[in-house]
C-alpha cells in the first residue's frame, strides 16, 4: 500500500476513534447530569417531606391546647394545607420498592380528623395519639436525614432509592419507621382497579401510546406492591424526564409527569394561551385517550402551569369524589401532568342509587339571595366537611359581575359550599 494511503487510512481511523470517544464521553456526561438532577429532586422532596411533618407535629401539639373555635379553625386549616404539601412530597419520591402505606394512611386520617376537631367532636386521647404518631415519624425521619447528610464519602441518593441490593440501609430505615405506626384506613371508599393483569412489556407500550412519545425508549424502573399494584415507567429525552405509573391490573395510567431537565426560563413570562385554549388542550388530550364525557370544574394557574380538574357524570349526577386532573403548560399547550387514580379506582365501587326526588321540601327562591341570577342547575355528589358524600343541587349563578357555584343539600336545602369561578365555562 502506498505511503500516502497509509497516512490517510491512519488519519481516518484516528478520526473515527476520536468520534467514538467523544460520543461515549458525551453520553456519560449526559447520564451523570441526569443523575445529579434526579438526586437533587429526590433530596429536595424528602427534605421538604421531613419539614412538613415537623410542622404538622407542631400544629397537632398546639391543637391539644386550643379552646376557642377561632384558634381551632386556624389550626385545622393549617393542618390541611401542610398535609396536602406532604402528600405531594411523597408523590415525588420513587418509593415503589418499599411499603410506606401506613405513613400515607396516617396523613389521610389526620386530614379527615381535622373536620371532626374543628367541630369540637374529637376525643382528647385520640388527638394525643395522632400527635404521638406524627411526632414519631417526624423525629425518626429527621434523625435519618441528619445521618444521611453526615455520611462520607457520599453515596448517590438515586442509588438509595433504586438499588436496594447494594444500599439497603436507608430504605430499610424508612420501612422501619413506617412499620412503627398504627394502621389507619381511610373512611372514604377508594375502590380498586379492575381488569386483566399486564406485564412489563405491555406497560412500556402503554406508556409510549399514552404519552404520545413512540420515539422514546421507556423502561420499567419500579414495581409498586401496595393497595394498587403498579409499574413505574420512565424515559428521558434531551429536554425532559417522562414518568408514568401504570396499574398492573387493567393497564390504567394512574398518573404521568413530564419534568424539564433544566430549569424553565419562561416561568416569569406571560402565558400566551387563553383560558379557553388551555381548557381545549386539556379536553382534547383526554378525548384522544378515550376519556371524554367529562365536566370541567376548575382551573388553577401557577407559574405558567394550569391544572384542570374534570369530574365524570353518571346517572345525571356530577361525581366530585372521582376527579381527574390534567396539567397544561400555558406557554406552548403541552401536557405536563395527569392524575387519575381516584377516577379509575371509583369505577369498581358499588354506587348507591341517588335518583333526584320529584319534589323537595324547600323552595329554591328561599335559598338564594335577592339579585342572584341562576344560569345553570345540576345534581352533584360532593364531600362535606366531614368527608361524607352528600347529594346536592349545584347552582351556577351570577351576582353582579361575578360568577359562583352554590351547592344546596338536596334533602335540607342548606348551603354545603359556595365557590367563586372565573366564568360560566365552569358551570
Amino acid at each position: 500500500m502506498p505511503k500516502g494511503w497509509k497516512r490517510k487510512l491512519t488519519a481516518i481511523l484516528f478520526a473515527i476513534g476520536l468520534l467514538g470517544v467523544g460520543f461515549v464521553v458525551g453520553q456519560y456526561y449526559l447520564h451523570r447530569l441526569y443523575q445529579r438532577q434526579v438526586e437533587v429532586s429526590y433530596r429536595r422532596a424528602l427534605g421538604e417531606f421531613g419539614t412538613h411533618l415537623g410542622e404538622i407535629a407542631a400544629e397537632l401539639g398546639r391543637a391539644r391546647l386550643a379552646v376557642s373555635s377561632k384558634q381551632k379553625g386556624l389550626i385545622a386549616a393549617n393542618l390541611r394545607r401542610l398535609i396536602y404539601a406532604a402528600q405531594i412530597n411523597m408523590g415525588e419520591l420513587p418509593l415503589g420498592e418499599i411499603q410506606l402505606e401506613r405513613m400515607s394512611h396516617l396523613l389521610d386520617h389526620v386530614y379527615e380528623q381535622t373536620h371532626v376537631y374543628f367541630q369540637g367532636d374529637m376525643d382528647t386521647n385520640a388527638l394525643h395519639s395522632l400527635y404521638q404518631q406524627i411526632d414519631y415519624v417526624s423525629h425518626e425521619l429527621g434523625n435519618l436525614l441528619i445521618h444521611k447528610e453526615q455520611e462520607f464519602p457520599w453515596v448517590s441518593w438515586h442509588e438509595y432509592f433504586s438499588t436496594t441490593a447494594l444500599v439497603p440501609g436507608f430504605m430499610q430505615a424508612l420501612t422501619a419507621i413506617n412499620d412503627g405506626l398504627e394502621e389507619y384506613r381511610s373512611t372514604i371508599r377508594q375502590g380498586e382497579i379492575q381488569g386483566e393483569m399486564i406485564g412489563r412489556q405491555q406497560a412500556m407500550e402503554i406508556a409510549r401510546s399514552f404519552s404520545g412519545r413512540a420515539d422514546l425508549s421507556f423502561q420499567v424502573t419500579n414495581e409498586t406492591k401496595g393497595g394498587i399494584p403498579a409499574y413505574t415507567v420512565e424515559a428521558i429525552d434531551d429536554r425532559a424526564r417522562h414518568v408514568l405509573e401504570i396499574s398492573q391490573r387493567g393497564g390504567r395510567v394512574l398518573w404521568m409527569t413530564v419534568t424539564p431537565l433544566r430549569a424553565a426560563q419562561e416561568d416569569d413570562a406571560k402565558p400566551i394561551l387563553s383560558l379557553e385554549e388551555i381548557v381545549e388542550r386539556g379536553a382534547e388530550f383526554l378525548e384522544q385517550r378515550g376519556l371524554g364525557a367529562l365536566h370541567i370544574t376548575d382551573v388553577q394557574v401557577l407559574q405558567n402551569r394550569a391544572t384542570l380538574t374534570f369530574v365524570p357524570t353518571r346517572d345525571g349526577i356530577l361525581r366530585y369524589g372521582e376527579p381527574l386532573r390534567v396539567q397544561v403548560n400555558t406557554t406552548d399547550g403541552s401536557i405536563i401532568g395527569f392524575w387519575a387514580t381516584s377516577f379509575f379506582a371509583a369505577q369498581s365501587r358499588v354506587h348507591s342509587e341517588m335518583a333526584a326526588a320529584g319534589e323537595v321540601a324547600w323552595k329554591m327562591e328561599d335559598r338564594v339571595q335577592e339579585g342572584v341570577e341562576i344560569l345553570d342547575q345540576k345534581l352533584a355528589l360532593i364531600q362535606n366537611e366531614r368527608q361524607e358524600e352528600v347529594l346536592t343541587t349545584r347552582l351556577g349563578v351570577k351576582y353582579g359581575e361575578d360568577y359562583y357555584l352554590i351547592y344546596l343539600n338536596l334533602e335540607t336545602g342548606d348551603e354545603e359550599q359556595i365557590v367563586q369561578v372565573s366564568s360560566p365555562q365552569f358551570f
